[in-house]
């Protein structure tokens, strides 16, 4: 038993050596694992971005990932963390037409998740039918760091508005100054209406600018804008808000992730996205969303692939870390594998060869004998005192059961080299070094 064991040992140790040193080299090209937490730049109080974002981190808790949410001003604030140097945060939500490639080439995108609409209230008594016709109105587009501000600042300047005085103000205290005439129109970036909106849509006082006479003149100067139509009654259908159809334009909100997340994670958030914004929107059926495009920024790598070919099938049918944890290992299987198979084929004979040696080895000395006898080199009792101490040590030989039998051969032709040298075989013995005679009856066959 234990002359197998030791063989084993001896065989199937180098095999584990030879796999570990192929894991340890094949370990340097494992790529790392996924961080167990995020941070998601959002949005202010209040608003959908902050409610989106806190619903993507409870469904990642699910997963063992934590996800901190900030509270920002808006979409520009946001760009800025996820493009700080290091990265304050991995992922943000973004309004389209607030940032791109140009402005920060280092970020890649995750895809689009929803229409928002410009909306753009104005006093009713004024005769605003186009942006243009807000030059020199008193507008509130939003607070600094908001990607409402900027992409007002766009459509006005673009549409040739001058001499607009931009005001900070949003939601509810933007509405409530346009309703007392404080100010003489709005704008809101919202994806559904919102109280403020609705408040407006109420006021007799208040219009909703139709953008529906140039909004392909819009969409041809800025690319990221899609028109979608608000029915009549389709804000409000007990109230029939809006009264007539309007269209309005709108941007695509975005995710965009900062340079080298993690592409695990990349994976993970996709699966979050088709969660929470695969259900119909107010401006979209189901199914719309999550998208590939239209988008400010090119497609993160991974999110492509999600995108044409859907999630892997580890990922479809595994937990989030038991698929990580196999990905992960896979690079290292290859390598294990490919030392591992001609190995398996190696070791068995290996193996044989360990336990036959300590047999065969003694057909040396034997032969060695034998040889001596036939060329009549020594003295017969000093072969046979020399055959003794082979057999002595064969005696004293241990091997598995399934090998006895070649102990026994070994035995049995050991005792034919004696007979021989003694003449116990059945001839008589000579002296070493003469012509053994052939008996008459074999030379006259």
């Amino acid at each position: 038993m234990w002359t197998a064991v030791r063989a084993a040992l001896k065989v199937y140790g180098i095999v584990l050596v030879l796999l570990v040193a192929a894991g340890l080299v094949g370990w340097q090209f494992v790529a790392p694992p996924p961080p167990r937490d995020i941070t998601i730049a959002a949005g202010p109080e209040g608003g959908t971005y902050l409610a989106t974002a806190k619903r993507w981190a409870a469904l990642l808790s699910r997963h063992g990932i934590e996800a901190r949410v900030l509270t920002t001003r808006g979409s520009a604030e946001n760009l800025d963390l996820v493009d700080a140097g290091p990265p304050r945060a991995d992922i943000a939500i973004v309004q389209g037409g607030v940032g791109g490639e140009e402005l920060h080439p280092k970020l890649t995108s995750l895809g689009a998740i929803a229409y928002e609409a410009v909306w753009v209230f104005h006093r009713a008594g004024q005769s605003a039918t186009r942006l243009a016709e807000l030059a020199g109105a008193r507008v509130a587009i939003g607070p600094e760091g908001s990607g409402t501000r900027v992409l007002a600042m766009q459509l006005i300047e673009g549409s040739g508005a001058s001499g607009v005085e931009a005001l900070p103000l949003a939601g509810m205290d933007a509405a409530q100054a346009l309703a007392a005439g404080e100010i003489d129109a709005a704008v809101f970036v919202a994806a559904t209406p919102t109280p403020a909106i609705l408040s407006l849509l109420r006021d007799p006082a208040v219009a909703l600018l139709d953008f529906s006479a140039r909004a392909q003149a819009y969409r041809t100067a800025f690319p990221f804008l899609t028109d979608v139509p608000l029915p009549a009654g389709s804000a409000s259908l007990s109230e029939d808000l809006p009264g007539e159809p309007v269209t309005l334009l709108a941007p695509v909100v975005q995710v965009v992730a900062r340079d080298g997340i993690h592409p695990q994670i990349v994976t993970l958030l996709l699966e979050v996205l088709t969660e929470t914004q695969r259900a119909r929107q107010f401006f979209a059926p189901a199914g719309t969303f999550p998208a590939s495009g239209p988008t400010d920024w090119p497609l993160h790598d991974d999110a492509e692939r999600h995108y044409r070919f859907g999630p892997g099938i580890l990922h479809r049918y595994l937990p989030f870390w038991v698929a990580v944890t196999i990905e992960r290992t896979w690079v290292l299987i290859i390598p294990l594998l490919t030392i591992l198979i001609p190995l398996s084929r190696i070791a068995p004979p290996l193996f044989r060869w360990q336990i036959e040696r300590k047999i065969y080895r003694w057909y040396r000395d034997v032969r060695t004998v034998e040889h001596a006898f036939e060329e009549g080199e020594a003295a017969r009792e000093t072969l046979l005192y020399r055959l003794d101490r082979v057999a002595d040590r064969v005696s004293s030989t241990h091997v598995p059961l399934s090998y006895a039998r070649a102990l026994y051969d070994l035995r049995q032709h050991i005792e034919f080299v004696r007979g021989r040298i003694a003449g116990t075989d059945g001839s008589e013995p000579v002296e070493p070094g003469l012509p053994v005679e052939t008996p008459r009856h074999q030379a006259r066959e």
